[in-house]
C-alpha cells in the first residue's frame, strides 16, 4: 500500500470540490502551498497525475476522477466509523447537510427546524435551497426533500405526503379575462407553468380519462415568482397548493379549472444508498416524516370556492 495521510487525502477533495488550491487552503486553514505540497506529494506516493493544472483551471485526470469517488467512499466509511461509536454512547451530534426545493424550504421546512434542533442541541443542519435537482453523493448532501416522481434509482426514498396542484388567478384577471370553463378556453388566456416539475412547455389536463395539451408561452423554475404574477393579474398559474395557499385563504387568487386539476405529486425524503445510516440522519428522518405527514392537507374556505363556481 502507497505511503499518504488523512490530511492529503482531505487537501485533494477539498481542492476538487472548492476548484482551487486557494479556495481548498481556506477551507482547510493552511496556505496555497501546503495544499499543493500535499497534493502533489499524493501523486508521487500514487504514481499518476490526479489534477492536470493550468493557469486558468484544474481539471481531474481520469485517473483523478476515480480516485476521487474512492476517496468519497473512504471518508465517507471513516465518518460512519466515528458515528457507530457515537451510537454506541448513545449520543447525537454532528453535522447534517439537507437539501430541498427554495419555496418549500422557506414556507414548510424552516418553521420545523428549531424545534428539531432544540431537541438535538448537539446537531447542526446545514441547509441547501435552491429549485434543481441536486446529486446527494457529489454534494455531501445527507437528505433532501424532494417533490415529483423520483428519477435516480440508486437513492432511497420514504414517501411522505401528496402534494396537491391546481390552476389559479387573480380576482382581477378573472374579472378582466373571465374564467375558463374548459381547456380549450385557455387559448385566449395567458398562462405562467411552473417550469420545475416538468420540462415540457405544456400543461397537461385530464377529464373523464382524457389528457389534453395546452401550449403555454411563459414559464419559470421557481413558484414564488409565478406566484406573485398572477396576484398582478399576468395570467393563470399551474401551482402546487402549499406555494399559493395564503393567496388563496387571502382571496388574493382564486383556483380555475377546478374539474381539470393536475394529479398531486410526491413529497419523499431521499438520501443516498449505503448501509449505514448515522443516527442523527435517522433521527432527522422520523422527525420530518411526521411533522411534514399533514403537509398536503389543503382546506379551501367554502366561501372562496362557491364564490367562483
Amino acid at each position: 500500500m502507497k505511503e499518504y495521510d488523512l490530511i492529503s487525502l482531505r487537501s485533494f477533495v477539498a481542492v476538487v470540490e472548492s476548484g482551487s488550491f486557494y479556495n481548498a487552503a481556506v477551507q482547510l486553514d493552511a496556505s496555497s502551498a501546503a495544499i499543493s505540497r500535499r497534493v502533489s506529494a499524493l501523486e508521487t506516493a500514487l504514481g499518476v497525475k490526479l489534477i492536470n493544472r493550468t493557469t486558468r483551471q484544474l481539471d481531474l485526470t481520469p485517473s483523478g476522477q476515480q480516485f476521487y469517488q474512492d476517496v468519497l467512499a473512504v471518508l465517507s466509511a471513516l465518518e460512519q466509523a466515528e458515528e457507530r461509536l457515537n451510537c454506541a454512547q448513545e449520543t447525537y451530534s454532528g453535522i447534517i447537510r439537507l437539501g430541498a426545493p427554495l419555496s418549500f424550504g422557506t414556507q414548510k421546512l424552516a418553521p420545523l427546524l428549531p424545534a428539531f434542533l432544540k431537541k438535538y442541541p448537539q446537531i447542526t443542519v446545514t441547509l441547501q435551497l435552491e429549485d434543481r435537482v441536486s446529486d446527494l453523493l457529489n454534494e455531501g448532501i445527507d437528505l433532501s426533500l424532494r417533490i415529483g416522481n423520483l428519477q435516480d434509482s440508486s437513492l432511497v426514498s420514504l414517501p411522505i405526503a401528496m402534494m396537491p396542484r391546481l390552476y389559479c388567478a387573480s380576482p382581477e384577471y378573472v374579472k378582466n379575462h373571465g374564467k375558463p370553463e374548459s381547456p380549450a378556453e385557455l387559448k385566449h388566456h395567458r398562462c405562467l407553468h411552473y417550469s420545475l416539475l416538468s420540462t415540457r412547455d405544456e400543461w397537461e389536463f385530464a377529464s373523464g380519462g382524457q389528457e389534453l395539451d395546452v401550449r403555454v408561452p411563459l414559464a419559470a423554475n421557481n413558484g414564488d415568482v409565478l406566484r406573485e404574477a398572477a396576484i398582478q393579474g399576468m395570467g393563470i398559474a399551474m401551482l402546487p397548493w402549499y406555494i399559493v395557499e395564503e393567496a388563496l385563504h387571502a382571496g388574493a387568487l382564486v383556483p380555475v379549472l377546478e374539474r381539470y386539476a393536475p394529479p398531486p405529486l410526491p413529497l419523499s425524503i431521499v438520501r443516498p444508498s449505503r448501509q449505514f445510516t448515522p443516527v442523527r440522519v435517522t433521527v432527522l428522518m422520523q422527525y420530518l416524516r411526521e411533522a411534514l405527514a399533514n403537509v398536503g392537507d389543503n382546506k379551501m374556505p367554502a366561501n372562496r370556492m362557491s364564490d367562483e363556481r
